[in-house]
């Protein structure tokens, strides 16, 4: 793109509608293309992607912006949208702010459901049951009571149970303990037998279900049936669903690093600013 041209969308601090207009030339005739398919969907990572990344999850906010795109995208006729999280599905739909129906992936495909409503009106998760196996439980208890020793000898660092997987967090810790730690793990006890080991954003995950995001983008495009599926992802973890993206799909990864997506913005609100221009396409259809 030469200097003449629209040099892209502005970073963060600027009001998100007012540089809407600003989304790359490249990845602006994708969302054209996309949006002119009679069904898509709309497919999402939470943590650093919707929402900037934080060193407490309990505090982590999705860009108001995306709030609004989210809801009126929704709204629309042949769009369908999912969030896909390595986060515990329940956590994930108290912070999300999405519509009622959406559909959630939690723990990065283990968990099922969408998004509902309390009898109080308020959004919970309708769920999918997970049972787990007599040694799958087993298994999962004793690499908790592993990953929790560990953990305590390093400041910061802390682990999160889920329901099909135990996963360790170092972000607050300094950088040479959060390798220290990683290195304990990955010798330790993610060496078990029956164990999916993912590393991502200062944490790594230890699941006693094999399931990846690729199998969730597979099992939503078989279950919707969009003609193109749009995702966005900012791990490593992401990977496993932008290699599954077909020709007609858009993969967006969100931050640096190496990745198989086809486009990249650099952070949240570049990404609502993507969503927002992707909700004006559409509504033109």
């Amino acid at each position: 793109m030469s200097e003449s041209h629209d040099p892209g969308v502005p970073g963060p601090g600027v009001d998100v509608p007012l540089f809407v207009q600003h989304v790359e030339e490249i990845l602006d005739q994708a969302l054209r293309e996309l949006a002119a398919q009679p069904s898509i969907l709309v497919a999402l990572d939470f943590d650093g992607v919707l929402a900037p990344l934080v060193d407490d999850p309990a505090e982590s906010r999705i860009v108001p912006a995306a709030v609004e795109a989210l809801a009126r995208l929704d709204a629309l006729p042949g769009v369908h949208v999912a969030l896909i999280s390595g986060r515990e599905a329940t956590s994930l739909v108290s912070l999300a702010e999405v519509p009622v129906g959406t559909r959630i992936v939690g723990s990065h495909g283990a968990q099922r459901g969408h998004v509902g409503l309390s009898p109080n009106q308020l959004p919970e998760l309708v769920t999918e049951p997970l049972a787990l196996t007599d040694e799958q439980a087993a298994l999962r208890a004793e690499t908790l009571r592993e990953t929790t020793d560990l953990a305590a000898r390093y400041e910061g660092a802390w682990v999160e149970t889920k329901p099909a997987s135990v996963v360790v967090h170092s972000r607050q810790c300094t950088p040479e303990d959060a390798a220290a730690l990683t290195d304990a793990v990955l010798a330790g006890p993610a060496t078990r037998p029956g164990l999916r080991v993912q590393e991502g954003k200062s944490v790594v995950e230890l699941a006693v279900v094999h399931a990846t995001k690729g199998d969730a983008v597979a099992e939503l495009r078989a279950d919707v049936a969009p003609q193109a599926v749009l995702f966005a992802g900012d791990d490593v973890t992401d990977e496993d669903a932008f290699a599954v993206l077909e020709p007609q799909d858009v993969g967006i990864k969100v931050g640096g690093g190496t990745t198989a997506a086809g486009y990249r913005v650099a952070d949240p609100e570049e990404m609502a600013a993507v969503l927002l221009r992707l909700l004006e396409l559409r509504e033109a259809v």
